[in-house]
């Protein structure tokens, strides 16, 4: 009898070993340059298929209650410089409103509807706005990691009066809500970049590429933060090289939870993430919460 319970304690205790060994790779493996740990972000909130348009207040909003480091967003800019949080070129496209955002003023289009099945009152908002909002309902913005896509859509014939206009607008945003230290920069445009670097030094600048080799030529090149690639277009090891020279990797187009796996088993430092809660779950992140902080 004594020896049967000895036995059963004995396999008890190699269960115990086994389970503790067997976590996801991704997180017992992760090697990379942000302490090892990779930021779990929302692709523009919650991601293309929550009931809320994305890079709205109502998709943002839950995807840091649940648990996110933080999201990415796309910005645009007014005529009269103010940052607007919205993907597609012209209004039309997610709103009830029409035209491109940098031909018209923020009091144009302050008000507009964004177009949901859910609900007519959602509205198109600034980066301003959306950060008040948050700190209202009690966020403390200083813990979470914004990313700016910037989206530079315009008709200005003058090219670069409009990137160093965008480029003031968005340290304006950093100086305004303190943002040094938690905000990332991506952008396909090396002009912008470099307008960025010489107007603000220190910026967490990524180069936003279509393929690794040219990405980590312009990063290296211009000795930049980091490189945003589609999970797709980089393997382990091209993450591991980026590594190994100094630059961080974000990963997006991941769309599904066996993308959130095999995009964890690359060790990148940032993951923008359209299946948030799988991801969050999956980091032993998630926060079920029904109730915003201040409630």
């Amino acid at each position: 009898m004594k020896l049967s319970i000895k036995i059963i304690i004995f396999f008890l205790f190699i269960i115990a070993v086994f389970h503790s060994c067997s976590k996801d790779p991704a997180i017992n493996k992760t090697n990379n340059l942000n302490g090892n740990i990779i930021s779990a972000f929302g692709h523009a909130g919650m991601g293309l298929e929550f009931k809320y348009p994305i890079d709205s207040y109502e998709s943002i909003e839950p995807c840091l209650r649940i648990g996110s480091d933080g999201t990415e967003m796309d910005i645009q800019m007014t005529k009269d410089s103010v940052l607007i949080v919205y993907h597609d070129s012209y209004l039309e496209e997610g709103t009830l409103c029409k035209g491109m955002i940098n031909d018209l003023l923020w009091p144009d289009i302050w008000g507009c509807h964004r177009t949901s099945p859910i609900s007519s009152k959602i509205n198109l908002s600034s980066f301003r706005d959306m950060m008040k909002e948050l700190t209202a309902d009690g966020y403390d913005i200083s813990k979470f990691t914004f990313t700016f896509d910037c989206k530079l859509y315009t008709h200005n014939i003058d090219y670069n009066t409009f990137l160093n206009q965008y480029a003031n607008a968005i340290i304006n945003a950093i100086h305004e809500f303190h943002l040094e230290n938690n905000l990332l920069i991506e952008s396909q445009d090396t002009t912008l970049l470099h307008i960025l670097q010489k107007k603000k030094k220190g910026l967490k600048l990524f180069i936003y590429p279509p393929n690794f080799n040219e990405g980590f030529r312009v990063a290296k090149a211009m000795n930049l933060f980091g490189i945003t690639i589609h999970t797709k277009s980089i393997s382990e090891e091209q993450v591991k090289f980026a590594h190994d020279n100094g630059l961080r990797i974000t990963l997006w187009g991941i769309d599904t939870q066996q993308a959130n796996i095999e995009a964890a088993a690359k060790s990148p430092d940032y993951m923008q993430s359209d299946k948030i809660i799988p991801l969050l779950k999956m980091f032993g992140k998630y926060k079920y919460n029904i109730n915003k902080p201040n409630k």
